[in-house]
């Protein structure tokens, strides 16, 4: 049964490559975060006896009949108009059918007006506050509450360094997110912290996080791309390289990716590996500028000239107005 939500989660995401610096961009999600939905816990309230509808529309509830479960758990708290597991519950089916949203927060501050101990229901309201667009300022006093009577929670910890990463306090971020790992040491939350630090220019700070987190990703392809897009800024060439290496195994010939691992080699001033990276992706897309770019920095690094200006006069070409063709410019004009 679908319940309390945790609102960062293991995020697959596509590694965008940077525009000019090598793995310095943030990368950008292209899917909505993810949400872990724990069945019933034992903090969870069971429903209570002489209400059969509330019976009923949890057992419907159980089985993710979530439809077949609202008209029960209307009549449930209309039967008990101060019943907070009514209300928690009522809200959870009418989100998971996706109904109105107003109407959902409204029965998750009733359940929590009438039961302030139901944390579920703090949780499930705190990520509705941090969906799209986020209001980290009203989720954090949900969760800060909810920790109060369940101290050391890691769900409601992670969702609420979560909200002080959208605010930029990343001291406040980390302290949570490191609570929540000593309770429950995951992959997503040690993805979460590496993320908060890389995001407030921590980015050698980050680097331990997201190598464990890397650990757990060997088989995705766009996890580890997004890894090893925030290892440059922390200077872990190696690893970059390292898990760009796997990334290509999976998904042979990606033009970002090659070009990425290509820089990394780069700044390991392995330059002939570079090369052959951003030949590659070349030879994949003949008008992937960064390649042409990044290619011309290497062949000068290998004191080819004629080269290296070659390369860089193809960039301008694929686009002398784009920030990638300005910089590249810029090199050519260097005497």
């Amino acid at each position: 049964m679908q319940k309390a939500r945790t609102m960062i989660d293991l995020r697959t995401i596509w590694a965008v490559l940077p525009v000019v610096v090598a793995c310095s961009s943030t990368p950008k999600p292209v899917d909505d975060q993810l949400r872990a939905d724990p069945p019933l816990t034992s903090a969870q309230p069971s429903a209570a006896k002489g209400n059969p509808d509330l019976d009923r529309g949890v057992a419907f509830l159980k089985n993710d009949k979530f439809a077949d479960a609202v008209p029960h758990l209307k009549k449930a708290l209309e039967a008990e108009p101060k019943s907070a597991e009514a209300a928690f519950y009522l809200g959870v089916a009418i989100e998971q059918t996706g109904g109105d949203k107003a109407e959902v927060e409204k029965l998750y501050k009733q359940a929590l007006a009438f039961n302030p101990k139901l944390v579920d229901a703090a949780q499930n309201l705190a990520a509705m506050y941090l969906d799209e667009p986020p209001r980290p300022d009203d989720a954090i006093p949900v969760l800060q509450k909810a920790l109060s009577h369940a101290p050391g929670d890691p769900k409601l910890l992670t969702n609420l360094g979560y909200a002080y990463s959208l605010k930029k306090d990343v001291e406040k971020a980390q302290n949570a997110y490191e609570q929540a790992l000593a309770k429950e040491d995951t992959p997503q939350l040690r993805f979460a912290l590496g993320t908060a630090l890389f995001e407030n220019k921590k980015a050698e700070a980050a680097v331990p996080h997201l190598l464990k987190a890397a650990a757990a990703m060997n088989d995705d392809a766009a996890s580890l791309a997004t890894i090893a897009a925030m290892l440059g800024p922390g200077k872990a060439f190696s690893d970059c390289v390292r898990l760009l290496d796997r990334a290509l195994t999976l998904k042979p010939g990606v033009p970002e990716l090659l070009v990425r691992r290509g820089v990394c080699q780069h700044e390991l001033k392995k330059e002939r590996e570079a090369a052959k990276d951003f030949e590659a992706a070349i030879k994949v897309d003949a008008k992937y500028q960064p390649a042409h770019y990044y290619l011309g920095l290497s062949l000068l690094a290998q004191k080819n000239k004629p080269g290296g200006r070659n390369a860089l006069k193809k960039a301008v070409a694929l686009g002398k107005d784009t920030p990638i063709g300005k910089r590249a410019q810029q090199e050519l004009d260097k005497p």
